[in-house]
């Protein structure tokens, strides 16, 4: 196969080993799993990557017998770039990108079940905690799971006692507990809005297609709740009927990604090339540590998308700057009085 052979020249195995073996696993995949592939386009550096590779292996020359779906989602809050973007990457590669609505789009998946804060797993412990009128008390775990005994993996989280050490304990993120303890949240916080915007859909969407292979643009280095779920580039599926998961760039470094959009001429949305966003996803999202300086950005791309997430998200961003700000306070003061013992 030419174009497989053209690209194992181009990123040789000895120097370049991550993107190599992407190729042969992508190679094998569509091959023999891509009966039905479902390949979800986010608009986002990575999955750009990931289409950029499917295309170059020219699937519809060597994989005739494989049916590939591209297809996004729309969150409800998206920014008018990513919509260009994808019409930009239809003309490039003459593909079809589907367009799929969220079952409950953002602004009522936060008025449902709550906004996002932090992260995804910490939004989904406060607010497991919040369904059982939790008071935020500073207990041991043993007094706290006797009181509240139907929410133990959140009173384990907030209690640190994941075991010493563990990512999950709530003091992975620092001063967070003794934030909340003084000050109470006084808003229902959830994740649920990614599950009625994205997963949700997703899943009626793999069902409806009976897809045999899901390909998703997750990179292990970029971190986060859905790089750290994963070991490897590839999950079987875990019953009868469901479709096997696929990651090609898993293993891709950021240097590797830096390299092969160089070498294959990969150009990103505007929100990347022009504006200096670090993601993209659903605009302003509080999930996102720079959701300040998107909030700035946004107000010259998008200024009446800015007013809806601020509408949206408004109480999560004055927890979260609360918080900054108590870090801030607590940490000048920790300074002041190390500086005082010297003296």
């Amino acid at each position: 196969m030419e174009e497989l052979e053209r690209m194992f020249e181009l990123f040789p195995e000895k120097e370049y080993p991550n993107i190599n073996s992407a190729f042969r696993k992508l190679h094998a995949n569509l091959m023999f799993r891509s009966e039905r592939a479902m390949v979800s386009i986010s608009g986002g550096a990575d999955s750009d990557v990931m289409l950029d590779m499917i295309q170059a292996l020219n699937p519809a020359k060597n994989y005739p017998f494989a049916e590939i779906h591209f297809v996004w989602f729309d969150t409800g809050i998206e920014y008018t770039a990513t919509k260009q973007h994808l019409k930009d990457l239809e003309e490039k590669y003459g593909i079809t990108i589907e367009r799929k609505r969220a079952k409950t789009p953002v602004p009522l998946g936060c008025k449902t079940w709550g906004q996002p804060f932090i992260s995804k797993q910490i939004s989904q412990y406060i607010s497991r905690l919040q369904a059982h009128g939790f008071q935020w008390e500073d207990e041991p775990f043993e007094v706290l799971y006797d009181r509240y005994p139907n929410c133990k993996a959140a009173l384990r989280w907030w209690c640190n006692a994941f075991g010493v050490g563990s990512m999950v304990n709530i003091e992975r993120c620092r001063l967070l507990k003794e934030f909340m303890v003084e000050n109470p949240p006084q808003f229902p916080i959830s994740d649920g809005c990614c599950k009625g915007a994205k997963k949700d859909v997703a899943n009626d969407y793999m069902k409806e297609l009976k897809a045999t292979i899901n390909m998703v643009g997750i990179r292990k280095a970029e971190g986060g709740a859905r790089a750290t779920a994963y070991n490897s580039c590839f999950s079987e599926p875990s019953k009868k009927g469901e479709a096997a998961k696929f990651r090609p760039l898993f293993y891709f470094t950021d240097q590797d990604k830096e390299f092969y959009c160089q070498r294959r001429g990969v150009v990103h949305s505007d929100l990347y090339e022009k504006y200096g966003f670090k993601r993209t996803g659903c605009a302003c999202c509080p999930f996102g540590s720079r959701f300040e300086q998107e909030l700035q950005a946004a107000e010259q791309l998008d200024s009446g998308l800015a007013a809806a997430a601020k509408n949206i998200f408004g109480a999560a961003y004055e927890y979260t700057r609360a918080y900054r700000e108590f870090k801030a306070k607590r940490e000048a003061e920790r300074k002041a009085q190390g500086q005082t013992s010297l003296f």
